[in-house]
């Protein structure tokens, strides 16, 4: 009888643990998948646009403009993996970055969503907060409020591979 509830005891232990293990897991907020459109003014006066292409696989491409206080423009592009753990959105561009930025997003409406800065090894200097909004332009599949879906958990070994 003891060795029964030893056995029980320790499966739902482990069974705890794996519910514990699960919900630490990357997942992809399907509401954030689609072709997103950004705006924001650098405290200089530049305003950097963009398009953000969020896929439903954790890739994502942003065609960045930047227009300077005299006109000038700049165009330049970004690839990289995304995901959501612990409630943030992680982005980790697949260039130069070693760790990915993380954000506090939360929507607006339902074709708007706010992201607020919380971790990033490239914060320029000086600027103590960095929050923006993108509007949806083109959907990406259709699903019901709140659903997720989870990810490979990505590894230092995938990242160094982008």
């Amino acid at each position: 009888m003891k060795q029964i509830c030893w056995t029980v005891l320790l499966i739902a232990l482990l069974g705890c643990e794996a519910i514990s293990d699960a919900n630490q897991r990357p997942s992809i907020d399907v509401k954030l998948i689609g072709v997103w459109e950004g705006k924001y003014t650098e405290p200089g006066g530049s305003i950097k646009s963009w398009t953000q292409t969020r896929k439903a696989d954790g890739g994502y491409l942003i065609e960045f403009s930047f227009t300077e206080l005299d006109g000038t423009k700049k165009h330049f592009s970004e690839s990289g993996r995304w995901w959501i753990k612990d409630g943030l959105f992680h982005e980790l561009a697949s260039s130069d970055m070693e760790q990915p930025d993380k954000y506090q997003y939360q929507f607006k409406k339902l074709d708007c969503v706010n992201f607020a800065l919380i971790d990033s090894a490239e914060l320029p200097e000086g600027l103590e907060s960095y929050e923006f909004s993108e509007c949806l332009m083109k959907d990406g599949p259709v699903v019901s409020a709140g659903e997720t879906t989870k990810i490979p958990v990505i590894t230092s070994k995938m990242v160094a591979g982008i």
